[in-house]
């Protein structure tokens, strides 16, 4: 399949994109495919898949380091501590950079091309990578929070698949009050005592709809996936998923624990009829545990586009559980007021800087067009 082929698959609002980045395989390494200004620049990519896993591991860490200096239950930093990890981020994130493209080309080809706001579209089959967090900003004591493409640019990601159906319809979703469907582990302390008010206030407010799926038992777990596959059907114009990601049992299977003891795997959407009949939105805003897969977000998000969502936002790495309900509040704002999703990404990117100089919205992902939104 050549390049113009490969172009077409994602369906995007292109008028809205300023640079296009397409990856594919090229024998045991890559070949990116750049535009800008209308321009199609041919890169090869001096990494093999065991690279990429090394830099994407090693950005992993380095956020998780940045995490670990916020004290969740004073809101305090060991400031220090915290200094000496978003410089190490940094170096990180801007290494990777340089591993992934060159410092030449980027400066010829991408920097100068694009504007804040700049919405960049990636797609790739087998090369994943946290685009948010690469740097390009100045190195030492000092980081510019705007060096990262994700505090700058609006970045959306598709993954090449055959099947994705809601990502043929219109960006638009009209409606005055959205329906929203709620998946919650309410064993997780702050998805019970901000989250689900956060969403509860706003159906208060009548600013949404608000549906829950009920209990489970994981000792009745045909009928579990059954009343799953009933919800996943409703009518519903967002679905938000906060619960946990982890690995099952001892294999290295991904699942979602969304309810106490009760878990998901994608061959149960394969197998139990989990089809988003109405092609919601999908907020996956899903705390890790134990072990983290950096593919995982990547994996689900092919998934949900699989099953009809018309496009994911997920949490990619490791994010706190007061954090990550911190972040669904400043998002809800920003996308009820009308804000596209790539814009209401950035926007609540960006405020939760400003409040708690917290950078960890970058380990949100987009996969979805970034002109999204709700109209009345």
């Amino acid at each position: 399949m050549g390049l113009e082929q490969r172009a077409r698959l994602p369906f995007f609002d292109d008028f809205a994109v300023q640079a296009q980045i397409r990856i594919q395989p090229a024998g045991r390494e890559y070949v990116a495919y750049i535009q800008t200004q209308g321009t199609w620049h041919r890169v090869r990519v001096g990494l093999q898949p065991h690279d990429a896993e090394r830099l994407r591991t090693g950005l992993q860490q380095a956020l998780m380091e940045v995490s670990a200096c916020f004290d969740d239950a004073t809101g305090g930093t060991d400031s220090a501590a915290y200094a000496r990890a978003l410089s190490d981020l940094a170096h990180k994130s801007n290494a990777a950079l340089q591993g992934i493209f060159g410092e030449d080309m980027l400066r010829g080809i991408m920097s100068e091309a694009l504007q804040p706001e700049a919405v960049v579209q990636v797609t790739s089959e087998d090369f994943f990578m946290p685009w948010d967090l690469l740097y390009d900003g100045p190195l030492g004591d000092h980081v510019d929070i705007s060096g990262f493409w994700g505090m700058r640019y609006i970045i959306s990601r598709a993954v090449v698949q055959p099947h994705r159906p809601g990502d043929l319809l219109s960006p638009l979703i009209t409606s005055p009050r959205p329906r929203v469907g709620l998946v919650a582990s309410d064993y997780l302390s702050h998805v019970v005592t901000r989250e689900i008010p956060a969403l509860n206030r706003l159906r208060r407010q009548k600013r949404i709809y608000l549906s829950s799926l009920g209990p489970l038992a994981s000792d009745q777990r045909d009928q579990g996936l059954d009343q799953i596959a009933r919800f996943w059907r409703r009518n519903l114009q967002i679905v938000h998923l906060a619960c946990e990601m982890r690995e099952r049992g001892s294999s290295s299977q991904p699942c979602l624990r969304v309810s106490e003891d009760f878990d998901i795997v994608a061959e149960d959407f394969r197998t139990g009829g989990f089809d988003l009949k109405h092609h919601p939105f999908a907020i996956l805003n899903a705390r890790f545990a134990g072990a983290v897969n950096s593919l995982w977000a990547a994996d689900w998000a092919a998934v949900f586009w699989q099953h009809g969502a018309r496009g994911i936002l997920t949490a990619e790495f490791l994010v706190p559980d007061g954090f990550a309900a911190a972040f669904a509040e400043t998002f809800y704002e920003h996308l009820l007021s009308g804000e596209p999703v790539g814009k209401a990404l950035l926007a609540s990117r960006h405020d939760l800087w400003a409040e708690q100089g917290n950078p960890l919205g970058l380990g949100y992902a987009l996969y979805s067009s970034p002109s999204i939104r709700i109209a009345p």
